[in-house]
């Protein structure tokens, strides 16, 4: 079975930042998207949520998994998910994401 345009829910939590006067960490955002999103099209979607001075520096951050393992621009979230189904996803904690500045 073919889950690529089933939707998901995922959140991605800022995981550091260099100045607290811009972006806090601990913050988390949930979106609703396809399986076969590319990182760079969510990655979008996050920067959405941010304006100014803020989107700049969001802008330097990369998205991480939660074992700490950093997604590419031109990956896509099923390449992470493999076969799980929805429960699967839930209880395996791998549709929490993390943006962090290295």
């Amino acid at each position: 079975m073919n889950c690529d345009n089933e939707e998901i829910d995922i959140s991605i939590t800022i995981g550091n930042s260099h100045n607290w006067n811009i972006i806090i960490p601990g913050k988390t955002y949930y979106f609703n998207v396809k399986r076969n999103i590319q990182i760079i099209e969510l990655l979008e979607l996050f920067y959405e949520n941010f304006k100014d001075e803020e989107l700049l520096e969001i802008k330097r951050y990369s998205l991480f998994t939660k074992k700490m393992i950093k997604l590419n621009d031109d990956d896509t979230l099923d390449l992470l998910f493999n076969n799980y189904s929805r429960l699967d996803i839930i209880d395996k904690d791998i549709s929490i994401f993390y943006a962090m500045i290295v």
